[in-house]
């Protein structure tokens, strides 16, 4: 059975527990580095999520997405369940070389970017839990089913002129290769393409999957050469 949305909780409120099970830097026991610092978090998070009651033993997506969610659709409240891939966290941009690249995700990132998608678009995405099968975990999150076709570039543009944001001239190689890429005042956002954007049957464009940045203090003028 899947989790009713009864169970849900808010982004901000899972931000705030993955915090209290890690610790303060976002890492688990102050192990901070290594390349399997998002293993060992992820493993770590299992274990307060039982204790906090949000953990889903045997919860197991439907279906393959793509490269960073596979999903599970709830017909039943008109939701999608999307959860990351096996032991990972999707991913995130920063900028420890100077230029923006996309990197694996800690489960903080992940939440705080899902948290500046929510902020942008008005969206709804929820927390869900922690999916384990006994071997592999997963974060998992709902996000209301959209219905419609997928966008085309000029809806893209237009949506995002609306919301304040101005295209950028390349992608910086984040997300798609196709993928668009728009920038306002210290955030940026990646990856919109029609694959990830629907116009419903109202006229509505609605994107259903993206990679929002909050820019680092200074960064913004790396995009404005």
């Amino acid at each position: 059975m899947l989790p009713g949305t009864d169970q849900d909780r808010s982004i901000e409120a899972a931000i705030d527990d993955f915090r209290r099970i890690l610790s303060a830097d976002g890492t688990l026991d102050g192990d901070g580095d290594g390349p399997d610092i998002i293993l060992r978090q992820i493993t770590g998070l299992e274990a307060g999520a039982a204790e906090k009651g949000f953990l889903h033993r045997d919860l197991i997506p439907d279906l393959r997405g793509g490269v960073e969610h596979d999903v599970t659709f709830d017909a039943a409240t008109g939701t999608v369940l999307k959860f990351t891939k096996p032991d990972r966290a999707a991913y995130a941009v920063n900028f420890d070389l100077g230029t923006p690249s996309m990197v694996p995700a800690t489960p903080l990132d992940y939440l705080e970017r899902l948290r500046l998608q929510n902020e942008i678009f008005g969206d709804k995405l929820r927390f869900v839990g922690i999916a384990s099968d006994g071997n592999f975990r997963r974060i998992v999150t709902r996000q209301d089913l959209v219905t419609g076709k997928p966008a085309w570039w000029d809806d893209i543009v237009r949506m995002m002129a609306d919301l304040g944001f101005s295209k950028l001239r390349h992608n910086h190689g984040i997300g798609y290769e196709d993928s668009y890429a728009f920038l306002r005042d210290d955030t940026v956002v990646f990856d919109l393409r029609p694959a990830n954007v629907f116009v419903t049957d109202d006229g509505i464009v609605v994107p259903v999957d993206c990679i929002p940045v909050r820019l680092p203090s200074g960064k913004r003028a790396f995009f404005e050469k």
